[in-house]
């Protein structure tokens, strides 16, 4: 075959290819986003060009453009070197056959391929009695630049004879150092410094900059922090780096860029994303033609902000709005509502818009520093701008940086030379000019310190990455094993579930255990050791100041607040007749202080997190705070709070001196018939100790300690007075008086599922399992109670917080002795479930209902076992919420677990639901529908099918089917509606 037959045979397939639909011509008009804008008729079909970067485009028109060559044309005339080769070819062939003798050809002999050196050069003998140096050919170049010059001039002169034997030669030189001592400076400073720290390390999981933090020995009583007004909090004077309401724009292709836009709905359009944060919602919106880097980049950042809380944002789930698709769902409403109503936005952009603004906003980017100084930065990103410092920085050099950054903030701004403005890069705000007088009040003017950078900040930088534990596991690893969908997940062994814990309340505090914080505790070594306060000094935090509670205030918080409790104690060695728990005897302790940081659940971040910086010695366990009252709202709201003249508290704790007070809705649905409640009447100062009839003793003895001490001390956080002369009447359910029922309206007992009628023994304490395979292996994990106690029960243990804090979709085993329920979370994003994500979540699902069958026969082998149920987040029936000393509705959560077509408010069993998971044949008809039934693999839906079906549908066998190779078995899926 020709060259030119070859040539057109490629040229023909190659059309052929092409016209197949598999080309890369076909790719880009089909999965790009300047292919999809061109069907939609919203760009030309010349935008469906190969896009070129900006930058690249700079330097490459320095270098010439070489023509391209023309078609070469194939003349029978014309002799290649490649048909040469081929006649050579055909020739050693043919004489190869013949068995003829080989000659060397003229045109390759090794006299044609190595070049004839000349002979006629004259060589002189080389006698071994001279110099090394005579070896060497004199008629050979010699190096005459420089550095060889140098180097002979500085040649060593021998002090010897020169030897005939170079190596003997070179030993005998004096100047040549054979070893090296290396000089170290401060060994035993570093060494006694690493000693320490790997000391300190051994047995803690900390990093090393918070181990080295803990062992400060700064002065906290020094730190004056400073207080400001009610405007001034409400202005850029606090430097926080982030407001309530935030419009985050993803934008790009190369290096996607995240930049502060005003939150406003002109703000949007269809060619990007954008992530809506406040304190209570983190929304994504995703652009119709928004490219896949974007929605990737929107993604992740989304994720971050909502599980670790970034930008002072507390939701609880992710919602998500896709242009077109779910853009008039309730979420889609309060998305609205917050950037002020639905308007008209602008629509994408030409597709090589991106990578134009990717440069053009980088250009619009300024930093500052103090001379002589690297440890001060000012970052002037138009709508951001940043005031960062290092650790070390004295507080003379902060100052200085801050006022100079105010004045740039206050200052003006011109924009005019750059081809975008950063306050508004789209041009959608007339009153947003390119040159003007101070920065928009929805922009940021934020004070960052180092390692404490918000995750708007960092995506400015292009190398930014955050360090790592030594011993955290292989990303990559987790990635693959959460994300394969296949991976068999089985029940967990519930033998290690059914035994009851028998560890009481304990805290570790400076290398002794506590215990619960009074009395005898044990030590590592059997000793016994004697836990007494000495004093007990609380501290009220606000977002920008704190101050010290008085000594009567002393144990009444406000859910809404955070508090630093200093706590001393000595540690006296029990000796003699103190062990046997007889009069003590005084021996000298050491006296140790420790400084807990108190959080209500309705606390702002700023509040947490000036608590923290208070705090010299931190502990994650809930330890026992006796006589604690908890009261609703925030201490500054007290004359609110007390407005309506009722309180009512719920009484929790197992021993006396640790009992607590939890404030409540003031109405008959908070009551509880597992524990006692305490009615208070702030203006007759009146207290109804109410006890439910499955109360237990100790519980109504905590009640009445707790009553008593409101009672000696009249706090004013509950409304009271000193002067008040406060009147307990304790009473039972089922014979309150008439003035109780004034407080709650009217009598309703089946408001809080009364248990009056109940014959059942209820001395038992709940248990709570969180069931999740995200480790890899389907696991349960108990949750304990921080005050537990394994010698009484504990009739209410847990909150709602327990169950709605944690990462959803969570699955949690509520054990309630009578019946096992089984919680089920929710989806946060709106979307369905797709993907492995449908997968691992049906496979949760399928090894936590074994889980809990399973529990259920184990704990009872004597008896039938009890039964159990399932039940859905926002969705909860009466006997469940009544587990919690207070439940709040959430109808946000409720309406998207209704969304579920087959989720109702009936309690349904599950082992029911189990068996409808494990059905292994589905009717054809099923299989074809959407969405799929629950529990079935999309990407196995051939396998639910009969044989009939299967021939019907697939037109063959199984046997034949499962001949074809895995791509030919999922076109034929795809084709049949199967995938």
């Amino acid at each position: 075959m020709t060259i030119e037959e070859r040539k057109h045979l490629i040229t023909v397939r190659e059309d052929a290819w092409k016209a197949r639909g598999k080309g890369a011509a076909n790719d880009s008009t089909q999965f790009t986003v300047a292919g999809r804008m061109v069907k939609r008729g919203l760009a030309s079909p010349t935008a469906i060009t190969p896009v070129t970067s900006p930058i690249g485009s700079k330097t490459r028109g320095t270098t010439p453009v070489s023509k391209p060559l023309e078609d070469i044309e194939a003349r029978p005339d014309m002799q290649l070197e490649s048909d040469l080769k081929l006649d050579r070819l055909e020739t050693f062939l043919r004489r190869l056959n013949n068995k003829e003798v080989m000659k060397p050809d003229d045109d390759e002999t090794f006299a044609k391929f190595y070049r004839s050196v000349d002979s006629t050069v004259p060589r002189s003998p080389v006698e071994l009695d001279e110099d090394f140096d005579v070896i060497f050919d004199p008629y050979a170049p010699k190096l005459t630049s420089s550095v060889a010059e140098h180097k002979r001039a500085v040649r060593p002169k021998r002090r010897v004879q020169a030897s005939k034997n170079p190596l003997k030669m070179l030993a005998a030189r004096e100047d040549l150092l054979q070893e090296y001592t290396e000089q170290r400076l401060n060994v035993a400073f570093m060494e006694s410094k690493r000693m320490k720290v790997e000391k300190m390390s051994s047995n803690s999981s900390f990093s090393e900059v918070t181990l080295a933090g803990l062992a400060s020995k700064e002065n906290f009583s020094n730190v004056n922090l400073r207080s400001v007004n009610l405007t001034e909090q409400n202005s850029n004077n606090s430097a926080v780096p982030h407001k309530k309401l935030m419009l985050l724009q993803v934008k790009g292709r190369r290096h996607v860029q995240t930049r502060l836009v005003e939150p406003r709905a002109s703000s949007l359009n269809s060619g990007d994303c954008f992530l809506l944060i406040s304190p209570h919602h983190c929304f994504l919106w995703v652009g119709e033609f928004a490219n896949v880097i974007e929605k990737a980049k929107a993604s992740e950042l989304a994720t971050l902000i909502q599980t670790k809380r970034e930008l002072g944002c507390r939701a609880t789930y992710i919602q998500t709005i896709e242009e077109g698709i779910n853009t008039h769902t309730h979420a889609a409403k309060d998305f609205w509502k917050l950037l002020g109503g639905q308007t008209s936005y602008q629509s994408a952009g030409d597709p090589k818009e991106d990578e134009q603004y990717e440069t053009a906003i980088i250009e619009t980017n300024c930093t500052y520093r103090l001379m002589d100084d690297k440890l001060v930065l000012v970052f002037d990103f138009g709508s951001e701008v940043y005031v960062w410092h290092g650790k070390e920085v004295t507080l003379a050099q902060r100052k200085i940086a801050f006022q100079l950054a105010k004045h740039l903030w206050n200052g003006t701004f011109d924009y005019e030379n750059c081809d975008i403005n950063p306050l508004d890069p789209g041009e959608c705000n007339p009153l947003i000019p390119r040159k003007g007088q101070g920065r928009p009040d929805w922009a940021i003017f934020g004070r960052l310190t180092e390692h404490n950078e918000t995750i708007l900040f960092k995506e400015k930088f292009l190398d930014w990455t955050e360090l790592k534990r030594p011993n955290e596991k292989n990303a990559s690893e987790l990635t693959q094993q959460k994300e394969d969908p296949r991976v068999e997940v089985k029940p967990y062994d519930v033998t290690r579930m059914v035994s009851m814990p028998q560890t009481t309340a304990g805290t570790v505090l400076d290398g002794v255990n506590v215990g619960r914080g009074y009395g005898l505790v044990e030590g590592a070594d059997r000793r016994q050791f004697e836990i007494a306060s000495v004093s007990v000094d609380v501290w009220h935090i606000l977002e920008f100041d704190y101050s010290r509670l008085p000594k009567q205030s002393i144990g009444q918080f406000h859910e809404g607040d955070a508090y630093v409790v200093k706590w001393k104690f000595t540690v006296r060695t029990a000796v003699g007749s103190q062990q046997r728990g007889e009069h003590p005897a005084r021996v000298a302790g050491k006296e140790k202080c420790v400084y807990f940081f108190w959080q209500g659940r309705q606390s702002t971040i700023s509040e947490k997190g000036t608590s923290a910086l208070m705090t010299v010695e931190l502990d994650e366990e809930r330890g026992a705070q006796g006589g604690m009252v908890v009261h609703s709202g925030r201490r500054e709201e007290e004359e609110e709070n007390t407005q309506s003249g009722w309180r009512l508290y719920c009484v929790r704790g197992e021993v006396p001196v640790e009992g607590n007070l939890l404030e409540v809705a003031c109405h008959c649905s908070s009551l509880r018939s597992r524990t006692s409640m305490v009615v208070l009447n702030v203006n007759k100062a009146l207290i109804y100790l109410w006890h439910g009839c499955k109360a237990q003793a100790h519980t109504k003895e905590v009640g009445r300690t707790a009553a008593n001490k409101i009672k000696e001390q009249c706090p004013l956080e509950a409304g009271l007075h000193s002067s008040s002369k406060v009147t307990i009447h304790e009473c039972d359910e089922g014979s309150e008086p008439l003035g109780f029922w004034d407080a709650l309206g009217r009598r309703d007992r089946k408001a809080y599922d009364c248990m009056l009628q109940d014959p059942g023994n209820f001395n038992f304490t709940p248990r709570l399992f969180i069931l999740s395979s995200s480790s890899g292996d389907f696991a349960a994990t108990e949750f304990m109670y921080p005050a537990r106690d394994p010698s009484v029960v504990n009739s209410m243990p847990f909150l709602q917080e327990d169950l709605y804090s944690a990462p959803q979709p969570a699955l949690f085993l509520v054990d309630n002795h009578h019946e096992v329920y089984l919680w089920q979370g929710w989806w946060p994003a709106e979307n369905k479930i797709t993907g492995s994500a449908r997968i691992r979540w049906a496979a949760d699902r399928k090894s936590a209902m074994g889980t809990v069958l399973r529990y259920c026969r184990g704990k009872s082998v004597k008896k039938p076992p009890p039964k159990s149920y399932l039940i859905h987040a926002g969705l909860e029936p009466l006997t469940f919420t009544n587990m919690f000393p207070s439940w709040e509705h959430r109808e946000d959560i409720a309406e998207i677990t209704e969304m579920d077509t087959e989720v109702s408010n009936q309690i349904t069993l599950v082992e029911d639901v189990l068996a409808k998971l494990c059905q292994t044949v589905y009717p054809l008809a099923d299989l074809l529908a959407r969405p799929l039934p629950e529990g079935v693999d999309p990407l196995k839906l051939e396998i639910y099918l009969t044989d009939e079906d299967f021939e019907f549908a697939l037109d063959m066998t199984r046997d034949e089917y499962n001949a074809l190779p895995a791509w030919k078995q999922v076109n034929l899926k795809k084709a049949k509606g199967l995938f």
